[in-house]
């Protein structure tokens, strides 16, 4: 990962820590969210050297990143100028990625609520690249539920690149739509039937197939691969 070094005029430790204070969060809040130690998160109030990828991860605990960065804050911005610039980056070796307003179920499911972007993480280039993501169209899904346990928990932040076409997806960890509901599910592709097995990785949930009518009458539809887990909930033992 990177470190994002700003111009000289930028002071983001004091940025950052203003931004700690306001959202009325502790030095071990943050780390406990990051998975980190408290030390390192007091380093970062005391010197320029935040990871890229770490500062992105705290928009999700409502950090104005776009606002330690460069001083400037998106919410005091004029609407047009807010919305114009929500998905330019803040930095030229970052790539913004937004998160919409929905949430991948590994339970009971969840609406899409709408398709606008409600928050948006700054990823480094090189990162993306290293790992084959920087040509993709990438969002950040929340999980929700248990049923995707040991593999995803509930509260862990996925990267996911959409797709536009199923044969994109034939197995693996996907978020799908079921009619009107949202799942992170493991798939795999039936060629024989043109259908799609669906289960859990826990195993207290029990599978389900979905026929090739339900994909073609547009019942049902693979969203996107999970390929990386940004942010987990809690440590795994």
């Amino acid at each position: 990962m990177s470190t994002y070094q700003p111009s000289k005029d930028i002071n983001v430790c004091e940025l950052f820590k203003e931004e700690r204070k306001r959202l009325n969060l502790s030095q071990k809040d943050i780390a406990d969210f990051l998975g980190m130690s408290s030390k390192q998160v007091s380093r970062w109030e005391s010197q320029i050297a935040i990871p890229s990828d770490k500062l992105s991860l705290l928009s999700g605990l409502g950090f104005d990143v776009h606002y330690i960065l460069t001083g400037n804050s998106f919410a005091s911005a004029p609407t047009s100028i807010t919305q114009n610039n929500y998905l330019s980056p803040s930095h030229t070796d970052l790539s913004v990625v937004p998160q919409y307003d929905l949430s991948a179920s590994a339970g009971g499911g969840a609406l899409v609520v709408a398709e606008h972007p409600i928050a948006r993480f700054e990823l480094s280039k090189r990162w993306l690249e290293q790992h084959n993501l920087h040509n993709k169209k990438l969002t950040v899904v929340p999980v929700r539920g248990d049923s995707m346990e040991h593999t995803l928990h509930d509260g862990d932040l996925t990267l996911v690149s959409l797709i536009d076409d199923l044969s994109e997806a034939r197995e693996g960890v996907c978020v799908l739509r079921f009619d009107d509901e949202i799942f992170v599910k493991r798939i795999q592709y039936d060629f024989k039937t043109k259908g799609y097995k669906v289960t859990s990785d826990n195993s207290a949930y029990s599978g389900f197939f979905v026929e090739a009518e339900d994909i073609e009458s547009g019942r049902f539809s693979v969203l996107g691969r999970v390929e990386r887990v940004l942010q987990r909930a809690r440590k795994i033992d």
